[in-house]
């Protein structure tokens, strides 16, 4: 068992330090920006984004070291000075609201350590690959999914996205993140 712990840490090691090295050094090809605008596009909501009021659910954003952040969400009442106002999209906290401003401002909005998130990020190694981490708490960022880009990675990022979002909705006290995961692929 410590073996494979062992190597769970250094698979996610490899693969943060890629994602640093894409950033700063490589440029990624452009199915990158596609793929995360494919993921945006199948979220549909954008936080900061003018939503109805009684929206509930899940939401995209990019902080701006280029990663994009799924996160839980809900509508927050933007008011003027008339008392009216529109209805936003803001992180589902008791703080939302500043989540917004903060978001409409051009400021890097982190995800609260109260929500579980899931961030999408590159690396390149030898080809480009991304990776699907899920965060929550104040704990390290769990690796959960990693596919080169040439593989066709959309279909299979779409998978693990839906497979982490529902663990994320259903949290099972019994099972961690990879346990779960496992178990849904063996009861397919």
């Amino acid at each position: 068992m410590l073996h494979i712990k062992l190597m769970e840490l250094e698979a996610e090691k490899i693969a943060r330090d890629q994602a640093k090295k894409s950033s700063q050094l490589v440029s990624l090809p452009h199915e990158c920006e596609l793929l995360k605008a494919h993921i945006e596009e199948e979220i549909g909501i954008k936080l900061g984004s003018v939503c109805d009021r009684d929206f509930n659910g899940w939401l995209a954003y990019r902080r701006q070291s280029g990663d994009l952040i799924i996160i839980r969400g809900r509508a927050f009442k933007e008011s003027n000075m008339l008392g009216l106002g529109k209805w936003r999209a803001g992180l589902d906290v008791g703080h939302g609201l500043d989540s917004v401003s903060e978001a409409l401002r051009g400021f890097d909005v982190s995800p609260p350590p109260d929500l579980d998130h899931l961030t999408v990020n590159f690396g390149v190694e030898s080809t480009p690959k991304v990776f699907l981490w899920y965060g929550e708490n104040i704990s390290a960022y769990r690796l959960i999914f990693a596919e080169e880009l040439e593989n066709n990675a959309e279909k299979a990022l779409d998978e693990a996205l839906s497979e982490a979002m529902s663990w994320v909705l259903n949290k099972p006290k019994d099972l961690t993140l990879p346990e779960y995961i496992k178990k849904l692929k063996q009861a397919n």
